[in-house]
């Protein structure tokens, strides 16, 4: 060993010589990945064990949080409270409309900017712009199309005489959830299109060419070598688009506030935890969302080993 000059990590393990290859290289991978397991157990791990107390836990400050321990009771109150289970069938909305129009659009857009064409980049980039907004931002642009008043959706339509006065669009839950669920898609439609491209360009090039000998129209090779091939991408896709439309909230609270007629899950666990104070079910609401995000992502994933084995 050279005089002045530190012993590096591995030096210092080889000065013992009880330990062997195997276990010197073991504990060498353990001290690098120490750091991040100590950041982990502080910003993950222990806020989710102590958020789990706390869904145990009697933490009603409106009517008096006493923090003794309560078991599932939480759970069970959560769980038949008729504001939750309105948000849950809410959310699957938003989940339906914004997952479908994510992966229909993502599939064509990335069809599309998979070829190469001049200013392919340009488009990509500007492509990229909503993803990139904050979901405060996009409600914001947003609301000023869908405003009654003088919003430009109102204007367009009123001057191609497709309506015959301004409408309140949010005024009918349906349109409400199917409109904020255009916003939210719009917003995760890059990505998803990213996700896709990424995936079209691993299929070589011999199978479409093989195809094209064959006779196979360009629809039949969409049906048979595109789609069969896309579905890693699909079941990622669909994983995202999922967990992002399950806890949505930015968008449903800059278009159309906390209205019951659009509330979703997230939305429900806020006005639970921070308005009725009510920690203790607000947490075991989250941790239900929490279950069935998990739930979605695992039966996607499973679905697409399945049918790709």
């Amino acid at each position: 060993m050279q005089k002045g000059k530190p012993p590096g990590w591995l030096t210092v393990l080889k000065l013992n010589k009880g330990f062997s290859v195997r276990q010197q290289e073991a504990m060498l991978g353990f001290l690098f990945i120490l750091p991040v397991l100590i950041v982990m157990a502080v910003v993950v791990y222990y806020p989710l064990v102590r958020g789990f107390i706390m869904s145990m836990s009697s933490l009603n400050y409106a009517q008096g949080a006493t923090g003794e321990f309560i078991g599932f009771q939480n759970y069970i109150q959560a769980l038949q409270d008729p504001s939750l289970i309105n948000s849950t069938w809410h959310t699957f909305g938003y989940m339906i409309v914004a997952v479908v129009l994510e992966i229909v659009l993502g599939i064509l857009m990335a069809l599309v900017l998979n070829q190469v064409f001049i200013g392919r980049g340009i488009v990509m980039a500007i492509m990229i712009l909503p993803w990139a907004l904050p979901g405060v931002v996009s409600g914001l642009l947003w609301s000023r199309i869908f405003n009654p008043d003088n919003g430009m959706l109102n204007s367009l339509l009123f001057q191609l005489h497709i309506i015959s006065k301004y409408q309140l669009w949010f005024s009918s839950s349906f349109w409400a959830i199917t409109l904020i669920s255009i916003v939210h898609a719009w917003s995760v439609i890059p990505l998803t299109t990213l996700i896709f491209i990424s995936g079209l360009q691993t299929i070589s090039n011999e199978l479409y060419d093989a195809a094209q000998v064959d006779g196979a129209s360009m629809l039949q090779q969409f049906r048979y070598i595109t789609l069969p091939l896309l579905q890693p991408s699909i079941a990622v896709a669909l994983t995202i688009g999922t967990v992002s439309a399950l806890s949505i909230f930015d968008q449903i609270y800059v278009l159309n506030g906390t209205a019951i007629s659009t509330r979703s899950i997230q939305m429900q666990i806020y006005l639970t935890t921070f308005k009725h104070i009510n920690f203790g079910v607000g947490t075991a609401m989250a941790f239900l969302l929490t279950i069935l995000t998990i739930l979605f992502s695992f039966g996607y994933i499973r679905g697409f080993k399945r049918a790709t084995v």
